[in-house]
């Protein structure tokens, strides 16, 4: 027993687990046929719509179906991977994907054993979202990272990290918020304004300074559109299940609302933070923003979670002595019916029948944020990660 105990603690093991499970399921999907990497494709003609001038948000269902929804940026950050053979292009987009958030994970400047058990609590849901070939782990790697440059004083990194995540998808640049809680941070938005000036201007040698406006005033308008339509898998999407009348419109003011106690959540923090020194606010709040970004965001699907999951393993290693009760039940439902739900574990018509429709997956994560919520607010969130 104690050599299988052995065994799966080390490193080596981890890594070698994640990169099996981007291998065999990037073999899997490229098997299937196009329509199972639908994505990947997505993501690949994306760079190539750029070369020719055609607009990035239209539909081009004879290539793919569904929409590019990400920042002009983007095609260039993955080029990469779009000038591979499809098959080479997919396999390592998805080893990448894998490799990144076991290094970010790796980095957090937390004891081993908190990284040994953040690895295999978010390993689930890592292959759910592989399985969709979405950039959602690339998201939660950079969040995470943020952290652990800011930690470790690395400003210029730190900077960049928020704004590359926003050049994926917009909602990323919320790990921007963990800088408040230290110093030196002039020189955070200084490096931040001037990573976003450069990776704004990473499509100019292809579009020119003429067709540059154009891809960008594109980009807000499918934005605008995104937003009138969709609720998510989110506390917007559960209001809906209970308000079917909900309109478009009142997504925003629930927003709002989220916004609101995201500042005061920012501001308790600042404050343990001055009374306890920057870890002791920034760990939790990482958790925090890892939930709260996907809670409140309209655009949720079932494959994003892999951030939210993250953010539940931050709160699980910031839980305070005397909770260990409520922690195993609230840990248990995340694992069951969050990173579990949508697999084979369950009958395909529980799932399409009540596990999709009815939101399951949202409601361990929103169960999360809540007690999260209340025990920041009250002060008895732990600071650190301890052994676990």
């Amino acid at each position: 027993m104690k050599k299988v105990t052995g065994f799966f603690s080390r490193e080596k093991t981890v890594l070698g687990v994640y990169l099996l499970a981007a291998l065999v399921v990037a073999i899997q999907h490229y098997a299937g046929g196009k329509s199972h990497y639908n994505n990947f494709v997505i993501f690949q003609q994306s760079f190539f719509h750029l070369m020719e001038g055609a607009d990035l948000y239209t539909e081009y269902p004879s290539e793919y179906f569904d929409l590019f929804l990400y920042h002009p940026s983007f095609c260039i950050l993955f080029v990469p991977f779009a000038l591979l053979p499809t098959f080479f292009g997919l396999l390592f987009w998805q080893l990448f994907c894998a490799w990144l958030l076991y290094f970010a994970i790796g980095s957090l400047p937390i004891p081993y054993r908190a990284k040994l058990f953040f690895w295999w609590f978010v390993l689930a849901e890592l292959v759910t979202s592989l399985h969709n070939q979405q950039t959602n782990p690339v998201i939660t790697a950079l969040g995470l990272l943020t952290y652990s440059a800011l930690e470790n004083n690395r400003v210029r990194q730190a900077a960049l990290f928020p704004v590359l995540a926003f050049c994926i998808k917009a909602y990323g640049l919320v790990f921007a918020l963990l800088f408040l809680f230290y110093p030196g941070k002039i020189r955070f938005i200084k490096y931040s304004l001037l990573w976003g000036l450069a990776l704004t201007l990473l499509p100019l040698p292809v579009t020119g300074w003429e067709g540059l406006p154009d891809v960008y005033r594109d980009w807000y308008a499918c934005l605008v559109r995104d937003h009138e339509v969709n609720y998510g898998y989110s506390v917007m999407g559960i209001a809906h299940l209970f308000f079917p009348s909900l309109h478009p419109a009142d997504v925003g003011i629930i927003q709002v609302c989220g916004v609101a106690l995201l500042g005061v959540t920012v501001l308790v923090q600042g404050r343990a933070g001055l009374r306890a020194g920057p870890a002791a606010a920034s760990f939790p709040m990482l958790g925090y923003l890892l939930l709260w970004v996907i809670l409140f965001n309209h655009a949720a699907e079932s494959p994003t979670y892999i951030i939210a999951v993250a953010g539940v393993a931050v709160w699980y290693l910031c839980q305070p002595p005397g909770s260990a009760r409520l922690t195993y039940i609230i840990m248990g439902l995340v694992l069951l019916f969050t990173q579990l739900s949508p697999t084979d574990l369950f009958p395909l018509s529980w799932r399409r029948q009540f596990f999709e429709p009815y939101l399951v997956k949202v409601v361990p994560c929103l169960l999360v944020w809540l007690v999260y919520q209340v025990q920041i607010l009250r002060g008895t969130i732990r600071s650190a990660a301890p052994e676990v």
